[in-house]
């Protein structure tokens, strides 16, 4: 049985390789993939931050 496609958009980037290998340990240890421990963290990163950004443009 497939999988749902999720609505998706594709984004490649390039990490610092600390970073990269960092996240590779991560993913190992704790069996999710990179995409799934980027995606949430960005998201958190983004909840915590945007509403900054909004007011912070809103003052320029």
């Amino acid at each position: 049985m497939s999988r749902e496609k999720k609505d998706a958009k594709n984004f490649g980037c390039k990490f610092n390789r600390e970073i990269f290998e960092k996240l590779e340990e991560f993913c190992e240890l704790s069996g999710m993939n990179k995409t799934t421990v980027v995606e949430r963290a960005v998201e958190k990163y983004l909840e915590e931050n945007l509403e900054k950004m909004r007011e912070f443009s809103k003052q320029l």
